[in-house]
């Protein structure tokens, strides 16, 4: 029905207040979804929404993350928060291109990883049902990407999620790391640099948290 001139004048019922308010808060849930999805900024003001029932599943996997990541010299909470980002904690997550558990792993990374832990690389069935397995050969590989990355964290991780045949491309085509990666957070399209800025936002969530940065029994 129009709204005549009287209808314009009122003060709005009890029920249009809250029907507003709801509408307010929809409005900003889904843009801090949005920002969780796709972040252009850089990972300091980065505001990460976190699955507290995926956090709680990551954390459940301590022992082993904590494994993992000593044996390869890495950080802990940088290891969760790629089984966050990757698999969301699901041991037994495949993806659309057929990678393989926690850290999601491909059978290049995963033959690589294996010859230079000493061990024989393991089948489809040992990366799905051996978490332990899993994050020992993600961390393994993950820990040679980001050592002839540099030591950039940030390159590293966009070379572990797009693989390093196609990192190279794009800075062969930029002319540089730092060119394309300007290129990219002027236009806001990548989803390898917003996989990076997760990454690093988690890996800080789970620091804070603090249940992978210390052993059981340790402060």
């Amino acid at each position: 029905m129009p709204i005549g001139r009287e209808e314009r004048g009122r003060a709005p019922r009890r029920g249009e207040l809250r029907w507003q308010a709801g509408l307010v808060a929809v409005l900003l849930v889904g843009a801090g979804v949005l920002g969780y999805l796709w972040p252009s900024a850089p990972t300091a003001v980065v505001r990460t929404v976190v699955d507290p029932v995926v956090m709680a599943r990551v954390e459940g996997l301590a022992a082993p993350i904590r494994a993992a990541a000593a044996e390869s010299g890495l950080d802990p909470c940088l290891v969760a928060g790629m089984v966050h980002a990757e698999s969301s904690g699901d041991p037994r997550a495949v993806s659309p291109a057929d990678a393989l558990g926690l850290m999601q792993l491909l059978p290049p990374a995963v033959e690589d990883a294996a010859r230079r832990l000493g061990v024989e690389p393991p089948g489809r069935e040992a990366l799905l049902e051996d978490p332990a397995l899993n994050l020992r050969l993600g961390a393994a590989h993950f820990a040679w990407t980001l050592a002839n990355e540099g030591g950039d964290l940030e390159r590293a991780l966009v070379a572990y999620n797009a693989g390093r045949t196609k990192l190279r491309r794009w800075i062969r085509e930029a002319g540089s790391y730092e060119a394309w990666r300007a290129a990219r957070r002027r236009s806001g399209d990548s989803p390898t640099l917003a996989y990076a800025d997760r990454v690093l936002a988690l890996a800080e969530a789970y620091r804070r948290r603090g249940a992978l940065s210390a052993a059981p029994g340790q402060p």
